[in-house]
């Protein structure tokens, strides 16, 4: 099919080929990455990121506490983002915070 076309359907593409998921500690990463490149990774900011880290692998209390405001501070960030988006389109976005599995 592919020599025809061009392409290969989808549907003769292996899961794996499809989508990969990406580890959570590589998401990790890539966001102090991104907080260094845009030089918001400053010591207040470094220090809040291992201060959630550890606290989730202290306690299960601190974990939910973080939990709570994270998705908090996520719905807020995807409502102010998306703002001008139609209603359909936020509510099946993979961004939607709602959308996510905790």
């Amino acid at each position: 099919m592919k020599l025809l076309t061009g392409f290969q359907p989808k549907a003769l593409l292996t899961a794996k080929c499809l989508e990969r998921r990406i580890l959570p500690k590589e998401r990790l990463i890539k966001v102090i990455e991104y907080l260094d490149s845009e030089n918001a990774l400053n010591d207040c900011n470094s220090r809040l990121l291992e201060a959630i880290i550890c606290g989730i692998m202290w306690s299960e209390e601190t974990d939910e506490k973080i939990k709570k405001l994270g998705l908090e501070m996520a719905i807020e960030q995807f409502h102010f983002q998306t703002i001008n988006w139609d209603h359909e389109d936020i509510i099946a976005s993979p961004d939607n915070p709602d959308n996510w599995k905790v």
